[in-house]
């Protein structure tokens, strides 16, 4: 998989060849080139990652307002140690 984050472009050495040559032409050769090609991979906002897929919380309809009733961790893929 291509990710900026972990590499934002690659350079490809690329080789064509005609393995089908006419013999009449067989003089010309030869029949394959090589082309430099720069990928460059362009940067998308991931969404975060969580530490667990679900997180279930149990709250009393009795619970004040503002109680805290838990928490869920996360990291933005984008940035190198970046808590949620």
């Amino acid at each position: 998989n291509l990710d900026f984050e972990t590499k934002s472009s690659y350079t490809l050495k690329i080789e064509a060849s005609n393995r089908n040559i006419d013999p009449r032409f067989l003089s010309q050769g030869p029949f394959s080139d090589t082309a430099m090609v720069r990928l460059t991979v362009e940067n998308v906002d991931e969404p975060p990652i969580f530490s667990s897929p679900l997180s279930k919380m149990v709250v009393s309809e009795a619970a004040k307002v503002g109680t805290i009733i838990g928490t869920v961790s996360a990291l933005d893929p984008d940035s190198t140690n970046s808590p949620i």
